[in-house]
C-alpha cells in the first residue's frame, strides 16, 4: 500500500514527498538523493525524550520494509497513545553508537547483529545489563539482475558462499558488480553479515584466486571483507580501515555505497552500474533482509521499485553448503538504553512498554500478515521468535482423583540454529481469570523435552508455561552472545476434577465412633466438607447423616468424632466441595460401639509454636497410680499416614486431674490433636479433637 502523509507523522511525510522528488529524477540523481538523505536522517539532532515521547533508534531493515509504519507505529500508538513515537533507521553500528552517545535522545533500540550487539551488553548499555528481547527473525536474501551474469542462480541457489564467490569470479572478469553498505565501526548488520559469508567462502576453500579477503576487526563484527590485490597481495592480514575496507581499498567490482540504507542500496543496485564500475548495466548483485526486498518489489514502497533485480540465492541453506542450514537468517532483538549511563535520558516507562507490545501475542501474531501476498513464494518475511514454542499433551479433560496426570511435551526456541532449551523450567499452572496458580514443575532435557505428573486441584482451566528466559545463544563470541525469551504458555485445557476420599477406617471409643481418612484433591478446598453416614446393622432404617467436618484449604486426612449408640454400625463418608470438584463417597465400613468409658479426659487449651505443640486439658476421676495421657495427633498434609501416632505421653501422680503435654512436631502443619486417659485395668476415654498449626 503507498503510505500517505498524516498529522503529525513527520517520518511518513518525509517518505511522501521523497518519492514525489524521486518520480522526477534521473536514477543517478536518485541514487544520490537517497544517499544524502539516509546520511541526514542518522545523523539528524532531536532532543532526549520526555514522559511524553518515545525515540527509538535502529536497523533501517525495520523501517524501510515498511513494517514501522505500516504495523508497529499504528498499533504502538493505539495500545499506547499517550507517547509521541518516533523512529529513526539507519545502519546498526550508527543506532548503537547513537544509543552509546544518547544522540538524537533515544530510549530504545532495534538491531540484528550479534556480534555488534554483544559489546553493547558487555559495556552495560543495555538496561540493567540486560541481553535484548528476541522480537521476530527475517532472512537475509541476495539478490542479482534479471539475467544473473554471474551464473549465481543456477549454481549457488541455496548456498550462499558459492554464490559470493561465483559473483567475484564474475566481478574481477568485469561481468558482475556487488554493491555494500560497506564496514566502518558504525557498520549495518547486513554488512557485519556480509562479512561472516566472506569468511565462509575464505574457510570452505571456494575463494577464487583473484579475490583477496582481510580481516575484518572484532569492533567492527569480525568475519573478512573483499580488498584491491594493489592493497594487499594475501588473505587474512587485518583491514587497513579501521578494522574494515572502505573506498579507495576495495577491488573495482565491489561497490561501497558508504551511509545508505537497506532501501537506498537495494534500489542502487537496481539502478546500476554505479560510475567507474566494469561491468555493464544490470549486472549488480546486493545482499538484502527480504522483509525490505519484498517491499520494494512489491510496487507498494513509497521508496520505490526494483523491476531489475530478482533474488537468486536464499534459505535454508543445503545440506552441505557452508555456515550451515541457517546461515541467512536474521534475528531481530529490542534493547532498553541504560538510564545510568551518562548522557542518557531515557523515558523508562515508555520504552518497557515498548518491549511489552513487541513482544506481545498481539504485535507478535500480526507479523505473519505483513508482506504475506506479495509474489514472493515464501510468504511473511517477518516471523514471529519472542516467545518459545511450547507444546503440551496429556492434560485430561476429565480427572479422577488418586492418581496423578502426566503431562509431556517440548520447548523449542523460535529462533531456528539457536541451542536448545535445556534445563528450562516449564509449569503447569491452573488459571482463573487473570491469576495463573503453579500447580508442579520440572526441567527440559538437553532436547527441550519434559515430562510433568501433577494433581488438579479443582476443576477449571489449565495450561503449561514457562517465565521468562536468559539463554546465551552463541558462545563462540566474545563476549558471549545472549539474548531475552518472552514467557509462553500453551492454550488452556478444561479439566473435571472427579473427587476422591479414601483409607476410610472407624474404631470405637466408648460411645463414639472415630472416622478417620483421605480426601482428594488434598489442596485448593473452598468449602470443602466430609460428611459421614451412618446405618445400623439389622435394622431396616437407611443410612443418616450424623456428622460432618469443614476442611481447611489445604487438608488431605481428616478425623471426625461420631457419637453413637452401643452397637454394630455401617460408616461411610462423602466428600464434597461445589464447584470446585464432583462430589465423591467413600466405601463402606462397620464398628461396632461398647459402652461409654466410666472415666473422662477433655482437651483445653492448645498452643503452637515454632515445630511444637503444648496440650493443655483434665482428667476425671482423679488419676490413680500407674494412669497416664497421651497425646494423639493426626497430620493432615496430603500424601501424609491417616492414622493418630502418640506425639508425648504424661504419666499421671495420684490424685493428679490437670494435664499438661509438650511435643516436637514438624513445622507449618496442621494437626488434629486428641487426648487419650489410660487407667490400669479400665477401659481408655479419649477427649474431643482440636485443630493446631505449628508455626
Amino acid at each position: 500500500m503507498v503510505v500517505r502523509p498524516e498529522s503529525g507523522a513527520r517520518c511518513l511525510c518525509i517518505a511522501y514527498m521523497l518519492r514525489r522528488m524521486l518520480e522526477t529524477l534521473s536514477i543517478p540523481r536518485r541514487i544520490a538523493l537517497l544517499t544524502v538523505v539516509a546520511l541526514l536522517v542518522s545523523a539528524a539532532p532531536a532532543l532526549a525524550d520526555t514522559s511524553s515521547t518515545l525515540t527509538v533508534v535502529g536497523t533501517s531493515d525495520v523501517s524501510d520494509s515498511g513494517l514501522i509504519a505500516n504495523v508497529i507505529q499504528p498499533g504502538f500508538n493505539k495500545a499506547f497513545p499517550q507517547f509521541t513515537f518516533k523512529y529513526v533507521g539507519s545502519a546498526t553500528g550508527a543506532a548503537l553508537q547513537n544509543a552509546e552517545n544518547g544522540t538524537g535522545g533515544p530510549s530504545a533500540l532495534i538491531v540484528h547483529a550479534p556480534s555488534l550487539e554483544n559489546q553493547f551488553v558487555a559495556n552495560a548499555f543495555s538496561y540493567k545489563n540486560q541481553f535484548g528481547s528476541a522480537i521476530f527473525i527475517n532472512d537475509f536474501v541476495f539478490a542479482g539482475p534479471t539475467g544473473d551474469p554471474a551464473g549465481v542462480s543456477s549454481n549457488g541457489a541455496n548456498n550462499i558462499a558459492q554464490a559470493f564467490a561465483d559473483v567475484a569470479s564474475a566481478g574481477a572478469a568485469g561481468k558482475a558488480t556487488f554493491f555494500t553498505r560497506g564496514g566502518t565501526t558504525t557498520a549495518s548488520g547486513t554488512t557485519v553479515e556480509e562479512h561472516q559469508i566472506w569468511a565462509l567462502v575464505h574457510s570452505s576453500g571456494l575463494q577464487p584466486a583473484s579475490l583477496v579477503l582481510c580481516d575484518v576487526s572484532a569492533a567492527d563484527g569480525g568475519g573478512m571483507s573483499p580488498i584491491s590485490p594493489s592493497v594487499q597481495s594475501s588473505s587474512g592480514q587485518p583491514c587497513p580501515d579501521s578494522g574494515t575496507v572502505q573506498s579507495p581499498h576495495n577491488p573495482s567490482w565491489y561497490f561501497i555505497n558508504a551511509g545508505s540504507n537497506q532501501a537506498a542500496n537495494v534500489i542502487a543496485a537496481n539502478a546500476c552500474p554505479p560510475a567507474d564500475a566494469p561491468s555493464a548495466s544490470n549486472t549488480c548483485y546486493v545482499l538484502s533482509d527480504r522483509g525490505t526486498f519484498d517491499y520494494l518489489a512489491s510496487g507498494t514502497d513509497p521508496a520505490g521499485t526494483i523491476p531489475n533485480l530478482k533474488i537468486v540465492t536464499r534459505g535454508p541453506q543445503g545440506a552441505s553448503a557452508p555456515g550451515g542450514q541457517f546461515a541467512l537468517v536474521n534475528y531481530f532483538h529490542v534493547y532498553i538504553i541504560n538510564q545510568s549511563k551518562p548522557g542518557e535520558t531515557v523515558n523508562l516507562t515508555a520504552a518497557l512498554d515498548f518491549v511489552n507490545f513487541l513482544t506481545s501475542s498481539t504485535f507478535q501474531g500480526q507479523l505473519a500478515g505483513y508482506l504475506n501476498k506479495t509474489s514472493d513464494p515464501a510468504g511473511a518475511p517477518f516471523v514471529a521468535d519472542a516467545s518459545p514454542h511450547l507444546t503440551a499433551s496429556g492434560i485430561p479433560r476429565v480427572y479422577h482423583a488418586g492418581k496423578p496426570a502426566k503431562v509431556t511435551g517440548t520447548l523449542t526456541n523460535a529462533e531456528p540454529g539457536f541451542p536448545a532449551l535445556s534445563g528450562e523450567t516449564v509449569t503447569v499452572d491452573e488459571v482463573k481469570g487473570a491469576l495463573v496458580i503453579p500447580v508442579a514443575g520440572g526441567k527440559t532435557d538437553s532436547n527441550g523435552h519434559y515430562s510433568i505428573r501433577f494433581v488438579p486441584p479443582s476443576t477449571g482451566s489449565y495450561q503449561v508455561s514457562t517465565g521468562q528466559i536468559s539463554k546465551i545463544e552463541i558462545a563462540t563470541l566474545n563476549p558471549p552472545y545472549g539474548d531475552i525469551l518472552s514467557p509462553s504458555a500453551t492454550n488452556p485445557v478444561k479439566v473435571t476434577v472427579h473427587a476422591a476420599a479414601s483409607n476410610l477406617r472407624a474404631q470405637s471409643q466408648g460411645g463414639k465412633a472415630l472416622v478417620i481418612g483421605s480426601i482428594a484433591p488434598g489442596t485448593g478446598h473452598v468449602k470443602g466438607t466430609v460428611a459421614v453416614f451412618a446405618k445400623a446393622v439389622g435394622k431396616n432404617a437407611g443410612f443418616r447423616k450424623v456428622a460432618s467436618a469443614r476442611l481447611a484449604a489445604t487438608q488431605g486426612n481428616f478425623a471426625v468424632s461420631v457419637p453413637l449408640a452401643a452397637g454394630t454400625w455401617q460408616i461411610k463418608v462423602r466428600f464434597s466441595d461445589p464447584p470446585q470438584v464432583v462430589a465423591a463417597s467413600s466405601r463402606t465400613v462397620e464398628v461396632t460401639i461398647g459402652t461409654p468409658p466410666a472415666s473422662g479426659v477433655s482437651l483445653g487449651s492448645v498452643k503452637a509454636g515454632k515445630g511444637a505443640l503444648t496440650a493443655g486439658g483434665s482428667v476425671r476421676p482423679p488419676a490413680t497410680s500407674g494412669a497416664e495421657v497421651e497425646l494423639l495427633a493426626l497430620n493432615t498434609t496430603p500424601g501424609a499416614p491417616a492414622r493418630f501416632r502418640v506425639l508425648a505421653i504424661e504419666r499421671l501422680k495420684a490424685g493428679k486431674t490437670a494435664v499438661t503435654l509438650h511435643a516436637k512436631v514438624k513445622p507449618k502443619t496442621r494437626w488434629l490433636l486428641q487426648l487419650e486417659y489410660i487407667r490400669p485395668g479400665q477401659s481408655p476415654s479419649l477427649s474431643g479433637l482440636r485443630t493446631a498449626v505449628s508455626r
